[in-house]
C-alpha cells in the first residue's frame, strides 16, 4: 500500500490532512463522545484501506489506544499491507470461538460468563448443570438461548420453597407434606405443583421464585472452580417454568459484570489481535474469508463481538467493502458512532455517491463526513493557496 504515514515526516502535508482529519471527528461528537467509525467508499479503489490505516496512526499517536479492525470480509486488503492474511482473525473468533458448542468442561477453562454468553449466542435449549468442589450444584436452563429458569438443587433447607411460604404463613406444613409428597411422584419442579393444585396464588409463587432465582445467581456468580454439563434438549422437552418478574439478562449483567468475566472469549479474542510496529496501534486481521459474508457481519456474534472490543481499546476503525457491490458496510455500520465515506476525486460520478449517501439516510446511519482522496491541486486550482499556507505555518521558504 502506498502512502502510509509510517513513511512520511509529521510536519509533511500529508501528515497534516490525517490530523485535521482526526480535529474534525472530535468536534463533529464532542457531546456523545466518538469512539469507533466505520470507514467504507462508493466503488472500489477509492483509498478507504489507506484512510482507515492512516486515521488509526493520527489517533494513536495522541496517545488513544486504537484497534483496526479488517472487516472487508471479501477483499481483506488491511489484512494483506500488515502481512496477516493467513492469520487467524475477525471471522475465526466469529466461528471457530463464538461457535465452540461445549457439551462439558471444567471452569478453569470456560467462565461462567463463557457459558452464558456461548449458550446465548448460539441459541441452544437446554439444561445447564454446573457442580462446584464445595457442593453447591446449580441448572440454568435455556430456551432458544435465553435463560428462563435456574434451579439450585442443594439449596439449604431454610431456603427452600416450601418452608419459606410455610414460616411466611403462605402455605400450612400439612399442604406442604401433601405438596412434597407428589412432587416425588409426578418428579415435577414444586412450584409447578403448588400452582397447578391452587396451593399458592401465581402472584406470591411468582415473587418467591424471583427471590431465590437472585440467591442461586448470587452463588453462580461466585464459582470459579468445577464442573459443567450442557444436556440439549428439544422445545417440546423443555418444560414450562412458572413465569418470574425476573429480567434474567439484567440479573446476570449485575452480578457477572461487562464482559471481564469471559475467560475463554477474552484469550480467543486476545490471541487474533496483533500489535502493529507504531505504538498504541493494534490490528484484527479478517481472518479466513467465509462463503457468507453478509450473514457473518449482520450476526449476533458480530455485535456481541463489537461491544466487547469498544470496551478493550479507546478508539475502533472498521475497514469494510465499498458501498455499491456488497450492502457489509450498512449491516456493520450500527456497531459503530458513525461513518466515513472516502471519495476519490475524479473516479466515482456524482450520481453514484448521492446514491450511497441516500442509502445511509434511508437506514437512518449517521454519515460523519466524505472525504475527498488524491485531489490534485494543481489541477484544481489550490495549489498556491495551500503552498502559501503551509509555508507561512511550518515556516519553509
Amino acid at each position: 500500500m502506498e502512502n502510509l504515514l509510517l513513511e512520511f515526516p509529521s510536519g509533511s502535508r500529508y501528515a497534516e490532512s490525517f490530523r485535521t482529519l482526526r480535529t474534525n471527528l472530535n468536534f463533529s461528537a464532542m457531546e456523545k463522545g466518538l469512539t469507533s467509525v466505520l470507514v467504507t467508499s462508493s466503488v472500489e479503489s477509492e483509498g478507504k484501506t489507506n484512510t482507515a490505516v492512516n486515521l488509526g496512526y493520527t489517533i494513536a499517536q495522541s496517545g488513544s489506544k486504537v484497534l483496526l479492525i479488517d472487516a472487508d470480509l471479501r477483499r481483506p486488503r488491511m489484512s494483506s499491507v500488515f502481512s496477516l492474511k493467513k492469520n487467524k482473525g475477525f471471522t475465526d473468533i466469529i466461528s471457530n470461538a463464538f461457535g465452540e458448542r461445549l457439551s462439558k468442561g471444567t471452569l478453569k477453562e470456560y467462565s461462567i460468563g463463557d457459558l452464558l454468553q456461548l449458550t446465548k449466542l448460539q441459541k441452544r435449549t437446554g439444561e445447564l448443570t454446573i457442580a462446584s468442589p464445595n457442593g453447591n450444584h446449580i441448572t440454568i436452563y435455556f430456551a432458544a438461548g435465553k435463560i428462563v429458569d435456574i434451579y439450585w438443587k442443594n439449596r439449604p433447607e431454610t431456603k427452600k420453597l416450601a418452608n419459606t411460604l410455610v414460616r411466611k404463613n403462605i402455605l400450612t406444613k400439612e399442604e406442604a407434606t401433601l405438596a412434597l409428597g407428589h412432587q416425588k411422584k409426578l418428579i415435577q419442579r414444586l412450584g409447578t405443583i403448588l400452582f397447578s393444585m391452587g396451593l399458592v396464588s401465581k402472584e406470591n409463587l411468582s415473587k418467591e421464585l424471583a427471590i431465590q432465582t437472585v440467591e442461586a445467581m448470587k452463588i453462580i456468580s461466585g464459582m470459579i472452580e468445577g464442573e459443567f454439563h450442557f444436556n440439549p434438549l428439544s422445545p417440546n422437552e423443555m418444560k414450562s417454568p412458572i413465569s418470574q418478574n425476573v429480567n434474567f439478562e439484567k440479573l446476570f449483567t449485575e452480578f457477572l459484570g461487562q464482559g471481564e468475566e469471559l475467560l475463554f472469549i477474552n484469550k480467543s479474542i486476545d490471541a487474533a489481535i496483533h500489535p502493529t510496529t507504531a505504538e498504541n496501534l493494534y490490528i484484527l486481521p479478517s481472518g479466513k474469508i467465509p462463503p457468507n459474508p453478509s450473514e457473518v457481519i449482520g450476526s449476533n456474534g458480530t455485535a456481541f463481538l463489537m461491544e466487547l472490543l469498544k470496551k478493550k481499546f479507546d478508539f475502533v476503525i472498521l475497514d469494510t467493502p465499498p458501498v455499491m457491490p456488497a450492502t457489509d458496510a450498512l449491516l456493520m455500520a450500527p456497531r459503530t458512532d458513525g461513518t466515513i465515506l472516502v471519495v476519490k476525486s475524479g473516479n466515482t460520478e456524482r450520481k453514484v455517491v448521492m446514491n450511497v449517501v441516500e442509502s445511509f439516510k434511508n437506514a437512518k446511519l449517521p454519515i460523519l463526513g466524505v472525504l475527498l482522496n488524491l485531489v490534485d491541486l494543481k489541477k484544481e486550482g489550490y495549489y498556491r493557496y495551500y503552498k502559501k499556507y503551509y509555508s507561512s505555518y511550518y515556516g519553509d521558504k
